[in-house]
């Protein structure tokens, strides 16, 4: 995309409501200083800029019809009451927070985050109570031939637990900005399940950004499947230390599409820890990306990392490009990292079809066992958005 027809996109965007407006300028100005993303930069070296450039030529879509939320399995409308132990985070609060872009602060130079605050229309911010225990369900619709931004603010409270349940859909050439910022205060947990299933050359840009106190859990069970393209940024801050952090991703790419998870997670303080799992599964003419940096800086000591990167490839046409990183400046640590690049074993194959399994069952078993990690993370209600029963269902 050239200069002058990003810059004439930026201009043409349309304001978002006095509580985004300042959030909504920066945006702009930052999007102006970085420019249109470049293959000469690492994180979009392998995209398919033409892809990405083709979404910023949607019409933005502003309707709030477009995202359902759910608190204990009931249904919210517009007007929705909240029950005992979550709240709205109010006007002055959300206004503040804004002033600071996002929780890792890194905004200026993030296109993602940058995009979705230039463009979004409508935020939903809560805050879950201390010591309460709350089940959320957010889905996410897109509207045809759209470009359609959402932005999601959760605050939880010391001692609070929350499962959240994100749902994206996609169809009919549209594309999806979503943004969802998580702060979890001390002794807190959250489970978050993010389920991304496009269709028909539809599009999505991700951002997941986790804040952890001391003593706080944050697991990340994420499932995409069915994307034109995908990028999706998944970045965890423990700031200081002594929290746990769990990622298990799964990405399925089929046909021409191109599916692209990049992490970053930081540790500032000791005795921190993370899990970090992601799957994908390649067939046809599709590409895989999935580049990872764990940081531990000096004041990180007695850090206990992990991070590995596993693809199955089911075609000779397929493309994986996996890069998984660690950045280690403390001497006293536990870190490993690592990459995978299989097909499926003849030998497996055999054996299942020497027990009167045929290829076809054979092929779908072992696929099973490889997703089977990740899929098991997903709660059951889970399967009914996805059209990939065969990998989501669970035998219970």
């Amino acid at each position: 995309m050239n200069q002058e027809s990003y810059l004439r996109w930026i201009s043409s965007l349309e304001k978002g409501g006095k509580i985004l407006e300042d959030s909504q300028r920066e945006a702009k100005q930052s999007l102006e200083k970085i420019g249109f993303p470049k293959k000469s930069a690492e994180k979009w070296r392998y995209t398919n800029l033409n892809r990405l450039e083709n979404i910023l030529k949607l019409p933005i879509n502003t309707s709030k019809e477009s995202l359902i939320l759910k608190i204990n399995s009931e249904v919210l409308n517009e007007n929705y009451k909240l029950p005992n132990g979550i709240e709205k985070i109010n006007n002055d609060e959300l206004i503040a927070y804004l002033s600071n872009q996002t929780i890792l602060n890194t905004s200026y130079e993030n296109f993602l985050t940058n995009l979705n605050h230039a463009t979004n229309h409508k935020i939903i911010a809560l805050k879950i109570k201390s010591d309460k225990m709350i089940n959320l369900e957010i889905v996410i619709k897109n509207l045809k031939q759209h470009l359609t931004p959402s932005k999601i603010l959760i605050l939880v409270e010391k001692n609070a637990k929350l499962d959240i349940l994100q749902i994206i859909q996609g169809s009919s050439s549209s594309s999806h900005s979503n943004l969802i910022e998580i702060y979890l205060d001390e002794n807190s947990k959250v489970n978050h399940s993010f389920i991304a299933i496009g269709s028909e050359l539809s599009s999505l840009l991700g951002t997941v950004s986790i804040k952890q106190e001391e003593n706080s859990s944050y697991s990340l069970s994420s499932f995409q499947q069915g994307w034109y393209l995908s990028h999706i940024d998944q970045n965890i801050f423990q700031v200081k230390g002594n929290a746990k952090s769990t990622i298990k991703s799964l990405t399925i790419s089929q046909k021409d599409q191109q599916l692209a998870t990049h992490s970053y997670i930081k540790f500032n303080g000791p005795n921190g820890s993370v899990k970090q799992v992601n799957k994908s599964i390649i067939e046809d003419n599709s590409q895989s990306i999935f580049n990872g940096l764990i940081d531990v800086p000096k004041i990180a000591q007695k850090t206990n990392a992990s991070q590995l990167s596993k693809n199955l490839l089911l075609s000779e046409k397929g493309r994986v490009h996996t890069s998984p990183q660690l950045k280690i400046v403390a001497d006293d640590v536990k870190c490993n990292h690592g990459a995978t690049i299989s097909q499926l074993e003849e030998e497996q194959i055999f054996y299942l079809n020497s027990r009167g399994i045929n290829r076809n069952e054979a092929n779908l078993l072992l696929i099973k066992g490889f997703c089977k990690e990740i899929i098991d993370n997903f709660p059951i209600n889970s399967t009914k958005w996805s059209h990939l029963s065969k990998y989501l269902k669970k035998n219970k």
